[in-house]
């Protein structure tokens, strides 16, 4: 019951922290006509559209509104979140914070100069021109985070390592569905005949990534529109997304309840194949991270 209690408290304490942080930007004068749909339903019809992904005329009816007061509603507070609190709580690591980032994949995880780029930061801006279900990678390649990596270092060469001459620069990771650069790592697709060292080098890079995997899981189980189909303008779902991010970061900066079931598995019937898509140099940079990993696991 303690606990239940805590919860309750933390939960009432992010939506007072919202309200407070909105209240000049949503605030609406009464009408001779009508009156004004309150900074607090404003606010709680958003949330529970963006946490359950149902239609505006589900919304319409649990709060007790029109179907377009509850569009009109949710499209100001999305807005008003991303003008005013996304500032705070989404930021552009520093080369500090990349360092810190570094140091915590080495120490934890053994894997090395290992950049993971999540919801804290503000450094995805994607650009959505198409509607349809795809995969990450797919996105991931109309991001603004692919071609600044493409155009070059992004980190800066402070943070690069020397070994076996080769130069590794700061990299991302992900699974067999994105190309092999030199700035983004895939395992090796498993065809059953993977040798032991590429074996061990797959199941580091596994170790390391689930913590990725695990961050994305908690902000898509808190914040199902981004897991789900919906009936936005695919024009405003990058709008929607830096929300969610934003108010993620906010629950967890208030520490509230996130339970495991939330967790629950995406299903992707399109998702693709392995990519086979490599550049020399990125094969040349895994194949050097691999007698990395072997030395250290030697010492």
């Amino acid at each position: 019951m303690q606990n239940g209690s805590k919860t309750s408290e933390s939960t009432k304490k992010t939506f007072d922290f919202l309200k407070e942080n909105l209240h000049d930007t949503l605030v609406k004068c009464d009408t001779p006509f009508r009156k004004a749909l309150t900074v607090d339903l404003k606010i709680a019809s958003t949330l529970w559209k963006l946490a359950s992904n149902c239609e505006y005329r589900t919304v319409a009816h649990l709060f007790g509104i029109a179907r377009s007061t509850a569009c009109s509603a949710f499209h100001d507070v999305v807005t008003s979140i991303n003008e005013t609190l996304a500032p705070r709580f989404i930021r552009n690591p520093t080369i500090e914070k990349f360092k810190d980032i570094i140091d915590g994949f080495q120490n934890k995880w053994g894997f090395p100069n290992t950049i993971v780029v999540d919801s804290s930061y503000k450094f995805w801006n994607i650009n959505v021109g198409w509607a349809g279900r795809v995969h990450d990678a797919r996105v991931f390649a109309n991001s603004s985070i692919y071609a600044q990596f493409q155009r070059g270092n992004v980190v800066g060469n402070e943070l690069d390592k020397r070994f076996n001459n080769t130069t590794i620069t700061p990299f991302i990771i992900g699974d067999a569905a994105y190309p092999l650069m030199p700035w983004l790592i895939k395992p090796f697709r498993d065809n059953g005949a993977l040798s032991a060292e590429k074996r061990y080098f797959n199941y580091m890079l596994s170790r390391a990534r689930m913590v990725v995997e695990n961050a994305f899981g908690r902000l898509k189980g808190r914040w199902r529109c981004l897991m789900k189909r919906n009936d936005l303008s695919t024009l405003f779902v990058p709008d929607v997304a830096e929300c969610c991010c934003t108010l993620h970061n906010i629950c967890e900066t208030f520490l509230n309840e996130f339970p495991e079931e939330w967790l629950e598995q995406e299903e992707m019937n399109n998702a693709p194949n392995d990519c086979q898509a490599a550049t020399q140099t990125g094969e040349r940079v895994r194949d050097t991270i691999i007698n990395y990993l072997l030395q250290e696991r030697e010492q």
